[in-house]
This record gives structure tokens, sequence and C-alpha cells, in this order.
């Protein structure tokens, strides 16, 4: 009988030996597939990244270098690789927490900001001079010039060449 049990305990230690094996196997596992980055690595990554040209933050950096390297990176990481790189110039910070390869970049972005800003006012001040010109065109039309005295046909002779100035201001806007 004590025979036996012997023989039962080595078998419960061996299957727990089994057990806790399989359990550091898949612990390695886990290890090996957050193997972390060289900064040689991650700079190279972020300079590939800013070559496509726009504004990048440091979740952004991480994004491309998790994407493209398959391999996790820490915040202080991609600090010091982005501090090394603004260091060297390979790339600059356009404000606070925003790199980009260059300062091209920012001023073709605030031109065309200010392209839109520009287009919406031409397209108000065309709509503006549309109901201006309609109200114009009301008025004038319904004035009887013949009834007019000398001052009043001033006033709407100056009418009809705002009419055409408005026209012209149109022709701008387009």
């Amino acid at each position: 009988m004590f025979y036996n049990f012997n023989i039962k305990n080595k078998i419960y230690n061996k299957l727990k030996n089994d057990k806790t094996n399989e359990k550091n196997d898949k612990i390695e596992q886990r290890r090996l597939s957050k193997m972390r980055i060289s900064t040689a690595e991650i700079k190279m990554l972020i300079k590939e990244c800013v070559k496509q040209g726009g504004m990048y933050t440091a979740p952004d950096f991480k994004e491309y270098i998790i994407l493209n390297s398959k391999k996790d990176v820490t915040r202080g990481q991609i600090s010091g690789a982005v501090s090394q790189l603004i260091d060297t110039k390979e790339i600059v910070r356009v404000g606070r927490g925003l790199y980009a390869k260059d300062m091209k970049v920012t001023i073709n972005k605030k031109k065309s900001i200010a392209d839109e800003v520009e287009d919406t006012l031409k397209i108000q001040i065309y709509n503006t001079m549309i109901k201006v010109e309609k109200e114009l065109a009301t008025t004038i039309s319904s004035i009887d010039i013949w009834k007019l005295n000398g001052e009043n046909f001033e006033i709407v002779t100056k009418m009809r060449e705002l009419k055409d100035t408005i026209e012209e201001i149109k022709m701008q806007c387009k």
C-alpha cells in the first residue's frame, strides 16, 4: 500500500511539473512576442513615416512602428528617438507634440486652410451680390423713369452703375 502511494505521488508531481512547464512555455512565448525594438529601428521607422508627408504625433509614430515592425515600443523609446531625430535635423517639431519632415509641410497646410477660408468668403460675397442684384433689379424695374426729377434720375443712374459693378464683383468671385 505504501508503494502505491509513492507511485501516485510521483505521477502527481510529474503532471504538476508538466503543467508548470507548459505555463512557463506560454510565458516565454508571450515575452518573445513582446520583444522590444532598438532605437535605431525606431528612428528608421519614424523617418519612413514622416516621408509620407503631413504632421504626426507620438501616438501616430507608435501605431506606425507596431504596424510595420510587429514589435512593442514604449513612449520613452519614441521620445528618445524623436529627440535624436530633431537634434540631427532629420525631422522638425512643428508645435508641442507635432512633428513633420520639414517646415514646408506646415506652410502648405496653412496655405490650404487660408485658401479654404478665402473660398468660403468668395462664396458668401457672391451670394450676397446675387441678393443685392435682385433687390436692385426689382427696385429699378418698378420705377417710371419719365416721372423722375433730375436728382432722382441721377440716383437711378447710379443704381444701374452699381448693378454693373455687382456683375464685375460676381465675376471675380467665381
